[in-house]
């Protein structure tokens, strides 16, 4: 482990997501390995993976940037929740809600060159599914690549029933309608936000295998928002995604 990761995972045990040692210090490759130093301090205390998310899947959100990438971002089993459980807001700081398209690896993809007319070869389903998001403590406002260390903001993930994959280009014209306690807050096409579901999938398997991860069976991908909410104590958010079907969670 480096020096960095052992300050990174000290500052993280006192509270202090967001080190200011860090802000201005990283690339996108240094910011990944420290995210996975995260991770395995997860996995050492008995944790395991659950999936992963794929950030950077819009292009507006590239351009800020100024790079093209797709860093990932990891899931934590016990983080997966299903379509109809209730979610602690006291435990969750400053939990936001997004909708997106949430995929099952059906078998591990070894394949680091996979393409996007492949890909769906390795996937069983796709849902409807919300991204949990924690506003985390910490000293400083973080960059873009602290963020990326701390998991860009993932707290968790829900997942709806879901179906067999279509062709890309018909998840593409998928339409999602959001509500909040019975009232539309959003309605739109996938394509109208997110790249490709396919294109992601295979970009998320190319950065993983940099470092040295990949996707296996079971684990569950979130492929980009469609629209990000505030959440509170007492809301019930749905969504539904035409053909795939919906999800749905409550705040307590």
């Amino acid at each position: 482990m480096t020096d960095l990761a052992k300050r990174l995972l000290a500052a993280r045990a006192s509270g202090d997501y967001s080190p200011d040692f860090l802000v201005g210090a990283l690339d996108l490759p240094q910011a990944l390995d420290l995210q996975l130093a995260v991770l395995q301090e997860h996995t050492d205390a008995g944790k395991t993976v659950g999936g992963w998310k794929v950030g950077l899947t819009s292009e507006a959100s590239r351009i800020r940037l100024g790079a093209d990438e797709r860093p990932f971002g990891f899931v934590l089993a016990d983080r997966i929740l299903a379509s109809g459980d209730t979610v602690d807001s006291s435990v969750v700081q400053g939990l936001s809600v997004e909708t997106e398209m949430c995929f099952t690896v059906g078998a591990d993809i070894s394949k680091t060159d996979v393409t996007p007319d492949e890909i769906f070869g390795y996937i069983s389903g796709v849902a409807a599914g919300f991204e949990l998001n924690e506003v985390r403590p910490g000293s400083v406002r973080p960059d873009f690549y602290a963020m990326v260390t701390d998991c860009l903001t993932n707290w968790g993930i829900v997942a709806g029933t879901g179906v067999t994959p279509a062709s890309a280009a018909e998840l593409s014209a998928t339409e999602i309608t959001m509500e909040r306690n019975g009232e539309t807050v959003f309605s739109g096409v996938s394509s109208d936000f997110v790249d490709d579901h396919a294109v992601s999938l295979c970009r998320l398997v190319e950065q993983l295998a940099r470092h040295g991860q990949t996707l296996r069976a079971g684990e569950k991908v979130i492929t980009g928002a469609f629209a990000r909410f505030p959440a509170e104590p007492g809301d019930r958010w749905r969504a539904n995604y035409s053909g795939i079907g919906d999800v749905d969670i409550t705040i307590i």
